[in-house]
């Protein structure tokens, strides 16, 4: 091959590889976009991060049309957040058991620490915490029990309290496989 073929090769492929990347940031941050109701206000910290970590100046001049502006983005994520809220019963000690969004929900209060090591041992290298309102969190998700049959260790699931994070079973998953159990300091 002679050398304007060799560099035309090697343009094309510097084009087709900063579009694959760029297809794949934009499918990041609508993810992000997607998943920004269910995490408030950490979700700017994380877009400002996929923008610097992934947006070069190299992309963005090799594909000047693209703009992509996190404002816009938090404005349109605050209003599904609003939108998508659970308007129906919350779980509290005083309500010890409701019909949540994703089915019968009631609340335990165990020491984490197993559970918080299990699921680190599988990846999921979250910070163990507890909200002000007693609720027990992994990272931004609930800590909830749940049928490992139907809802796996790590699988999301909604909860009348926040998106939860499966990390744990229990007895009542035998007689009610749709119940949730929520890991709360009641």
């Amino acid at each position: 091959m002679n050398t304007l073929t060799v560099h035309r090769s090697n343009r094309i492929y510097r084009q087709a590889l900063s579009l694959i990347i760029l297809v794949m940031t934009v499918t990041c941050i609508s993810f992000a976009y997607e998943i920004g109701d269910l995490y408030g206000a950490r979700v700017q910290e994380r877009l400002n991060h996929l923008k610097a970590s992934v947006m070069t100046a190299h992309i963005l001049s090799q594909i000047p049309s693209v703009s992509i502006h996190a404002e816009s983005i938090n404005i349109a994520s605050a209003a599904t957040a609003e939108k998508n809220r659970w308007k129906g019963p919350v779980l509290s000690k005083r309500k010890g058991v409701i019909q949540g969004p994703s089915g019968k929900e009631t609340y335990y209060n165990l020491n984490m620490s197993i559970i918080v090591r299990n699921m680190r041992r599988l990846g999921y290298d979250y910070e163990y915490w507890v909200r002000d309102d007693g609720v027990k969190m992994f990272g931004d998700y609930v800590m909830v029990a749940a049928n490992l049959k139907l809802r796996p260790r790590g699988s999301l699931v909604e909860t009348s309290l926040g998106t939860g994070i499966v990390c744990d079973t229990g007895g009542f998953a035998k007689k009610n496989p749709r119940q949730i159990d929520i890991a709360t300091t009641w």
